[in-house]
């Protein structure tokens, strides 16, 4: 088994795998017992964080050498905006996957978390449903819509699992070493 790299990037790169992990695991047992609107919503808006964190994954490890501040301060500058993080996205050469999300879930913000934006944005009084903002029926109200999006998900997340197997070093040294520069990572970008 390989030895897991030491840097900062990496450990980033891999708290957003496991993150993705985490709101994906949500999103598949949520999808499953809720059964009114906004429930199935809030499931989705998991399943959209999910892909957040995939992307940002994928983007902090497309740039590797880069300087880690620079790179993480263009994840954080794009925000929930799964669109702007595809673009930044660049792990695989292959950005079909990062393409199909973006086109997909452009339109969609965390926001839609809550029962009001919601339902102002799927249900919106005095418009006809099929005149809202976004089509519930055509997406969110859709399994196999939602379930293109969590397949292509997988996809983003089994190409990242070798570089998140591996065995941590056994340097006691080189663990404290890259804990202090996680450290003063940490105090850096919140300046």
């Amino acid at each position: 088994m390989t030895e897991k790299p030491l840097s900062v990037l990496y450990s980033i790169a891999e708290h957003y795998y496991h993150d993705a992990f985490d709101f994906a695991a949500r999103f598949d047992v949520l999808w499953k017992i809720e059964t009114h609107k906004t429930g199935q919503i809030k499931a989705f808006v998991d399943l959209l964080m999910a892909c957040e964190c995939a992307l940002k994954s994928h983007a902090i490890l497309g740039n590797f050498d880069a300087d880690p501040k620079q790179v993480y301060c263009d994840i954080r500058k794009a925000g929930h905006s799964i669109e702007r993080l595809a673009d930044l996205a660049c792990f695989l050469s292959d950005r079909s996957n990062y393409d199909f999300l973006k086109e997909r879930l452009q339109p969609f913000s965390v926001i839609i978390r809550y029962s009001l934006e919601a339902y102002d944005t799927f249900f919106p009084a005095f418009v006809e449903w099929d005149n809202a903002e976004i089509h519930y029926s055509g997406t969110i109200g859709n399994t196999q819509w939602c379930f293109a999006v969590r397949k292509c998900l997988q996809s983003l997340l089994e190409s990242l699992t070798d570089k998140f197997s591996g065995l941590a070093t056994p340097d006691i040294g080189a663990i404290f070493e890259h804990e202090r520069q996680m450290k003063e990572f940490i105090e850096a970008i919140k300046k």
